[in-house]
């Protein structure tokens, strides 16, 4: 059945040139945000609790913004299971890999967040990282769809890794220095292994995994910054987190990171996946809010 949704659903939406992708995108937009009003109680009380100091009509304009921003996506995403290489390159561009070449003898981790288009971000790391390069994942309940993405995700190169074989991943030699990337920005589950912060406004558990991962193996830690340029394409710049992890205090290179993550986002909030519930989780008393003196 769900592959028969996606023969006669998506697939004809990855054969679209772009130009016709993008009025498609448009009509969606209607439909998701005009008619069917998709998780916009979500959006708008996010919105609301990340900035109280804006007006209502400025976060509605943020809003709908969104959502043109966010079926945008949707396409692009689809779009990536029936793409060229040189189409995806061309539209998601790195730029000043100067900070990637200073580190080619280190295993790296790289950090980012569901900001802009990350799926051509992870598609392309290949093609700028000079290395092997490996993208940790939560198995989807679907298996067909949990296939199809990692297929598409790895066609350029990229190795998709379940999260249950992480340990495997570094406990086996690896010949040369790899990368490996984390979505560092979901909200994590239920467990102690989070770090708390004052994010977007806001109390917030964060998911401790690359900090974890980049201690355990001495990995510098660069986050990724990607930036919409125009309809459809992308530029891609790094910034150094901490090349120095193991001198780190606990939970500082998780607030780091999440703090460039969260300056973004307030220089162009309409580029994040507000239609998550990121703060569905309320903090222990015993659990501690950390600061950094990242700044």
């Amino acid at each position: 059945m769900t592959k028969l949704i996606y023969n006669i659903f998506i697939l004809p939406i990855t054969l679209l040139p772009f130009r016709l992708l993008y009025i498609f995108s448009d009509v969606l937009y209607f439909i998701f945000y005009k008619l069917l009003r998709y998780r916009t109680s979500v959006v708008s009380e996010n919105l609301r609790n990340s900035f109280p100091e804006k007006s209502k009509a400025e976060l509605k304009h943020i809003e709908s913004e969104f959502y043109k921003h966010l079926c945008d996506i949707i396409c692009e995403s689809f779009k990536v299971f029936n793409i060229k290489r040189e189409e995806i390159f061309e539209r998601c561009v790195y730029e000043d890999l100067d900070l990637i070449e200073k580190y080619k003898d280190r295993n790296i981790c790289i950090v980012g967040g569901h900001y802009n288009n990350y799926e051509y971000a992870a598609t392309t790391a290949t093609g700028w990282a000079g290395r092997e390069v490996s993208c940790l994942f939560s198995k989807l309940s679907n298996e067909f769809f949990n296939n199809r993405i990692a297929e598409s995700r790895s066609q350029f190169g990229l190795q998709m890794i379940q999260k249950d074989y992480a340990k495997e991943f570094f406990s086996k030699k690896h010949e040369k220095p790899f990368g490996l990337i984390f979505g560092a920005d979901q909200s994590p589950t239920y467990s102690k292994n989070v770090i708390w912060m004052n994010f977007l406004n806001q109390e917030t558990a964060c998911f401790f995994g690359p900090e974890k991962y980049a201690k355990e193996n001495d990995m510098v830690v660069i986050y990724t910054r990607i930036t919409k340029t125009k309809r459809g394409y992308y530029k891609v710049n790094f910034e150094l987190v901490t090349d120095k992890p193991l001198l780190e205090p606990h939970g500082e290179i998780t607030v780091k990171h999440n703090r460039i993550l969260e300056k973004d986002i307030i220089k162009n909030p309409q580029y994040w996946l507000w239609t998550h519930k990121r703060w569905k989780r309320t903090r222990r008393p015993e659990e501690v809010i950390m600061e950094t003196t990242y700044a």
